[in-house]
């Protein structure tokens, strides 16, 4: 009877609660991925959300807003509410993108806020096999030398790390090599293996297969030790260009207003997924090491490499187009 009695309030106690777990498990945070599915920073982001999936029994999903070399997807972030239901994951390219594209419609760093960095990878020089003779960077610039008309560089994107890295390797040997942009790393890569172009630095996951098959041939890892994922590939030192260093990092950004206590819960979440060994052993299948960097440390080192990486497009007389 007494049971019977207490029904009513433990109904009613339940109907109360019901719009509280309607909310934990209704919940959906969209993660805005700025470009095609299937590369490399969507790969990367997959990875990422299905772990915090289940650390915050939300139903995060990741959606591919492509177009308009990253700007269309990273708006919708920016413009979103900050409440952490919408976030970016970008790669150091979002930083860059007023360097080198006209009428960017949001500020890559004053509208966003770093929430963690969560995966750094150099990048792998690569060179298209049958094209080119050189084994390393050293034999790559006599060779050059002898023509350059011959060699071209495969871009993903204006402002990527690939970019970067060319922008680099050209300003370090005094070569003029034509540059050619793609839309993505995917259309790149595969003009490169088809002699298109002959000459790329790229994420080691899109390389390394195409390496392997004797296709490409890889000619240093653009980092100062051997990178774990790709432990046969020389140094750009090792490689005969000492100093020749491009790192490539990947991480999560929500809208500027985000509240700290966010923040805080949703980098806390993403600096275990990224000590998780079995994340950490997807991210070195997708050719990065996993790496947690604090709001606070990320937003230093996006201030970093802005100052670093505008001086060097400055230098090579990058313009935005």
């Amino acid at each position: 009877m007494e049971t019977i009695a207490k029904l009513p309030r433990l109904l009613a106690g339940f109907v109360l609660a019901m719009p509280l777990l309607a909310h934990a498990e209704g919940r959906v945070v969209r993660v805005i991925v700025p470009y095609a599915a299937g590369g490399n920073i969507d790969s990367i982001a997959r990875a990422y959300t299905k772990h915090l999936r289940e650390t915050f029994n939300e139903n995060w999903i990741v959606e591919n807003v492509s177009g308009g070399n990253g700007v269309i997807g990273t708006e919708r972030v920016a413009r979103s509410a900050p409440d952490g239901a919408m976030l970016l994951f970008s790669a150091d390219v979002h930083s860059m993108a007023r360097l080198v594209i006209k009428n960017v419609p949001y500020d890559p760093i004053k509208d966003f806020q770093p929430i963690a960095l969560v995966a750094e990878a150099p990048l792998v020089f690569v060179v298209n096999a049958r094209a080119v003779r050189a084994k390393d960077l050293r034999e790559l610039v006599e060779e050059i030398k002898r023509d350059e008309k011959r060699y071209t560089f495969g871009l993903s994107g204006l402002g990527s790390a690939s970019h970067l890295g060319a922008e680099i390797f050209k300003s370090r040997t005094g070569l003029d090599v034509l540059m050619v942009a793609y839309r993505g790393t995917g259309p790149a890569i595969n003009d490169l293996a088809g002699g298109h172009v002959t000459l790329m630095t790229v994420p080691p996951l899109a390389a390394m297969p195409l390496v392997h098959a004797g296709r490409l041939r890889a000619l240093a890892v653009t980092a100062p030790q051997r990178f774990e994922g790709t432990p046969d590939v020389p140094t750009a030192a090792e490689s005969g260009m000492p100093g020749f260093e491009v790192i490539n990092s990947y991480g999560f950004w929500g809208p500027r207003g985000l509240r700290d206590d966010q923040v805080a819960r949703l980098s806390d979440a993403m600096r275990k997924a990224a000590n998780d060994p079995e994340l950490k052993r997807r991210m070195l299948d997708l050719g990065v090491a996993a790496h947690w960097e604090s709001p606070q440390a990320f937003e230093k080192h996006i201030q970093t490499e802005f100052t670093r990486n505008r001086a060097i497009y400055e230098k090579a007389g990058v313009k935005p187009e």
